[in-house]
């Protein structure tokens, strides 16, 4: 029985892609991307990514904390995806403990739960999370909160997600509408893969028995 829900948050709850290259694109000092190079980067994992826009690995750490901080002065641009909000409401109600565990600022996503009333959803939000691999910050949040990982799912739009929580031993729900291309996601073998937020609360639902 399934009785925790634990989120990623941006590309998960989160339609922040956009603003995200756009921060990309004035810290790494390149031209935008087209459309169709685009798509190409959504197929590859977040590292391999990275190097096809010729960013150094060393440089990630520095980059990522600028990138929070751009990103909080322009918070407000970021919206929910379609549809997340209301089956965050229906899980709740279901009775699910729910949490978010982030690579973004912890204060920058409770900005955005406040924003757009989805904060009393959640039990707890961490962020901080490594961009490299989320394994120890989804066993924090499990340790922190006294959870076996077993009783949980850890849903997520990114390969990275499906590996990390696989390796916490937390089984992974990757999601179609976010980042990763559904097929990438597919191919990397979670325990499901879910097209839109209505399938999450009926998938959820049926799993907790």
């Amino acid at each position: 029985m399934k009785k925790t829900l634990i989120f990623d948050f941006d590309g998960t709850l989160a339609d922040s892609f956009e603003l995200v290259m756009d921060i990309a694109y004035e810290l790494l000092q390149i031209p935008p991307r087209t459309p169709e190079e685009i798509a190409r980067l959504r197929r590859l994992p977040l590292i391999k990514a990275g190097r096809e826009l010729r960013i150094p690995i060393r440089k990630l750490p520095v980059l990522l904390t600028k990138g929070r901080q751009m990103m909080h002065e322009r918070i407000d641009e970021v919206h929910p995806f379609p549809g997340v909000a209301k089956a965050l409401q229906e899980l709740k109600e279901a009775g699910f403990h729910m949490l978010v565990t982030s690579s973004n600022s912890e204060q920058n996503v409770r900005i955005f739960l406040r924003a757009h009333n989805m904060e009393a959803y959640f039990d707890g939000v961490y962020g901080g999370a490594s961009i490299i691999s989320k394994v120890g910050a989804i066993k924090q949040v499990l340790r922190r909160n006294r959870l076996n990982a077993a009783d949980c799912f850890y849903i997520g739009d990114e390969v990275r997600d499906v590996i990390a929580a696989s390796k916490a031993g937390v089984d992974p729900v990757a999601v179609a509408w976010g980042y990763q291309d559904p097929q990438a996601l597919a191919d990397h073998h979670p325990y499901a893969l879910i097209k839109k937020p209505s399938e999450l609360v009926a998938f959820a639902k049926t799993e907790k028995g």
